[in-house]
């Protein structure tokens, strides 16, 4: 049976794999302390252009979790004032892409042009001048195929050391940062579909792990009292144990008997959780490790060189 599930589970994600373009752990970031970096006021504006070159250059990025970071820089070369009116700054910027490991700054891939940009302010003109860079622009497209085999490479050539680490923390019951490292594992690598089967192990024994302390978290608040107010809150904890999870059945059972005894003349809504039928039960498990994941990621000690287009500062690793 379990092979079954492991053979459906890789055939599912192998189609998704030829079904999309390759999603990296690929973010775009901003330094925090270079006199180089994008001015605060166009950060917005070249992220967006950022993401627009990435796609369409067949990069996805990742859900969240920032393994490479995408750095733009630039550096002003020339400068001059229209005569108006009204008067216009006209920048000549060379602008840098960057693509480094986030957690060491080790620089994988870089691409420099040169580019004119036109505006009322300073601002306008360096935003006038990165969205000036062209998404199907030859060089662009060169610099995105080697990102995109650097890191397929990176990923090849180090597969084996990031499953054993992953599988050393799940046997230290570090699940949540297992699940984080295989899951920056891109499809379009060849360990991908063996990270895929880590990630349903060590998924299922972080659900089993969580429902047992839910379980005996629910025990307490209903033996302290066993009343209404008990019993919602019992009702709600075990609520949030998965429907895989080892404590299930006895979760169901418990709850069962919670309301039997304090549900008479009270409207129970708090039901055990189930998966939605329309979605497959292995996209549905994979997404719920994505989350668990990310909210790993996201709780880590950030350092402070440089932070990411969605508000998130790097973590250590």
């Amino acid at each position: 049976m379990k092979k079954i599930f492991l053979s459906v589970c890789i055939s599912l994600f192998s189609f998704m794999a030829f079904a999309q373009d390759c999603d990296l752990p690929i973010g775009i970031a901003f330094y925090t302390n270079s006199p180089q970096t994008i001015p605060s006021s166009s950060q917005r504006i070249v992220a967006n252009k950022l993401r627009q070159i990435l796609t369409a250059n067949g990069v996805s990025a990742n859900f969240g979790i920032h393994t490479f970071a995408l750095v733009p820089e630039y550096e002003v070369i020339g400068k001059s004032v229209t005569p108006g009116p009204p008067k216009q700054i006209v920048y000549q910027l060379q602008v840098s892409l960057k693509v480094l490991n986030a957690a060491d700054e080790l620089v994988f891939s870089a691409f420099t042009k040169e580019v004119n940009g036109v505006g009322n302010t300073e601002a306008a003109a360096v935003n006038d001048a990165i969205k000036r860079i062209g998404n199907k622009d030859k060089g662009v497209e060169v610099f995105m195929g080697q990102v995109r085999q650097k890191i397929i490479k990176y990923y090849d050539n180090n597969f084996e050391k990031i499953l054993a680490k992953a599988q050393m923390l799940a046997k230290t019951r570090k699940y949540e940062e297992s699940l984080n490292l295989l899951l920056t594992v891109p499809e379009c690598c060849k360990g991908y579909e063996r990270a895929l089967i880590e990630v349903m192990q060590v998924w299922q024994s972080h659900i089993n792990l969580e429902g047992q302390k839910l379980l005996m978290k629910a025990k307490a608040v209903w033996a302290s009292g066993q009343n209404a107010e008990t019993a919602i809150e019992a009702a709600e904890i075990l609520a949030q144990i998965d429907p895989e999870s080892f404590s299930y059945s006895d979760a169901e059972q418990m709850l069962a008997e919670i309301k039997a005894k304090a549900g008479e003349g009270n409207v129970w809504d708090v039901n055990m959780k189930k998966y939605d039928d329309s979605i497959s039960i292995e996209q549905q498990r994979i997404a719920a490790a994505k989350e668990v994941a990310l909210a790993y990621a996201q709780n880590q000690q950030p350092t402070q060189n440089l932070i990411f287009a969605d508000g998130k500062q790097v973590p250590l690793q």
